[in-house]
C-alpha cells in the first residue's frame, strides 16, 4: 500500500512538470556563419597589401604611381617626380603616410609639389587602410592610411646572408635606376643595408608643351628631370623575447616641377637624414 502512494505522487509531479514546460516559450537563437572561411575582420576592413612579386611589378618612381589603380586609389600626379596616393577622392593631410607604423616626417601633405621621401624600390611591403578603420592612426586620416614596411630595423633573427638587386632602364623620361638590399646576421645580431639611385631626363611628350612664343621646348617637357639617391644602414639585437635596433637613413632628391606658361622654372632639392630607434619586448 505504501508503494502505491509513492507511485501516485510521482505521477502527479510528472504531469505538473510536463504541463508547465508545455507553456514555456524560448527566445529565438540566430546562428550566422561566414561561407568564405575568412576572419570577419578580413572581410569588413577595406585593406590592401602589396608585397612580393605584385609589388615588384607595380613599383614606380613615386609612391602615388606605385599605388595607382588599386581599388579606391588614384595618384595626385603633380608631374613625373611628385605624387601622393589619393584615397577615395581625399588627399593631403587626410591621407596619412607612415613608415613602419611611424610618421614619415616630410611635408608632402602640405604641398602637392613636394615628393614623398620614400624610394619605392627599397620597400618590402605596402599596407593601405581605407575607411573608418584608418582613424586608429589619427583623427586627420579620414581618407585612409598608407604604411610602408622596409625592414631597415630587423625585427626577427637573421642567420646567414640574403638580398636582392634590381636595375631599370627606359621609359618616356629615359629612367636609369638601380637598387640593392642586403640582410645578414648570426642569429642574434641582424644587419640591414640598402641603397638606390635614380636619374631621369626631361619627360618626352607628343608635341610642344608651351606656346612657341614662350619657349622652344621641342618634344620634351622641360624641367622635369630628377636626380635621386637614398640608402640606409640598420641593425638589431634579437632574442626570443623581442628586439632592439636602430637605423640611419638618407634621402636626397633634386627634381624639377615643370615650367610655367611664362617659361619660368622651379626646382626642389630635398634632403632628409633620419635616425630611428625601435624595440619590442614580448611577454
Amino acid at each position: 500500500m505504501k508503494f502505491n502512494q509513492t507511485a501516485l505522487v510521482a505521477a502527479v509531479t510528472f504531469l505538473f512538470t510536463t504541463t508547465a514546460q508545455a507553456h514555456q516559450t524560448l527566445s529565438p537563437v540566430v546562428v550566422t556563419a561566414n561561407p568564405l572561411g575568412n576572419d570577419i575582420n578580413d572581410i569588413v576592413a577595406p585593406v590592401s597589401v602589396l608585397g612580393g612579386d605584385q609589388l615588384t611589378q607595380k613599383q614606380s618612381s613615386t609612391l602615388g604611381e606605385t599605388l595607382n589603380d588599386l581599388p579606391g586609389i588614384s595618384s595626385s600626379n603633380f608631374g613625373p617626380n611628385s605624387s601622393r596616393p589619393v584615397i577615395r577622392g581625399l588627399d593631403g593631410d587626410r591621407v596619412r603616410i607612415m613608415t613602419n607604423g611611424g610618421a614619415n616626417l616630410d611635408v608632402s601633405s602640405f604641398s602637392a609639389d613636394h615628393a614623398v621621401a620614400i624610394e619605392p624600390l627599397l620597400v618590402e611591403q605596402i599596407e593601405v587602410v581605407r575607411g573608418p578603420a584608418a582613424l586608429q592612426y589619427g583623427g586627420s586620416a579620414i581618407g585612409g592610411a598608407v604604411n610602408i614596411i622596409d625592414n631597415r630595423i630587423p625585427k626577427a633573427a637573421q642567420k646567414g646572408t640574403d638580398g636582392r638587386a634590381e636595375v631599370r632602364l627606359g621609359g618616356a623620361e629615359m629612367e636609369r635606376a638601380g637598387a640593392a638590399v642586403l640582410n645578414t646576421g648570426n642569429g642574434k645580431l641582424a644587419i640591414h643595408a640598402d641603397a638606390a639611385y635614380r636619374q631621369t631626363d626631361d619627360l618626352r611628350i607628343p608635341g610642344n608643351p608651351l606656346r612657341s612664343s614662350a619657349i622652344k621646348s621641342g618634344s620634351r617637357l622641360q624641367n622635369t628631370n630628377a636626380d635621386q639617391q637614398s640608402g640606409s644602414v640598420g641593425m638589431s639585437a634579437t632574442s626570443d623575447h623581442g628586439y632592439a635596433g636602430l637605423s640611419i637613413d638618407s634621402y636626397k632628391n633634386d627634381y624639377g616641377t615643370g615650367l610655367f606658361e611664362s617659361g619660368s622654372a622651379k626646382r626642389i632639392n630635398m634632403n632628409q637624414d633620419r635616425f630611428t630607434f625601435a624595440g619590442e619586448q614580448r611577454i
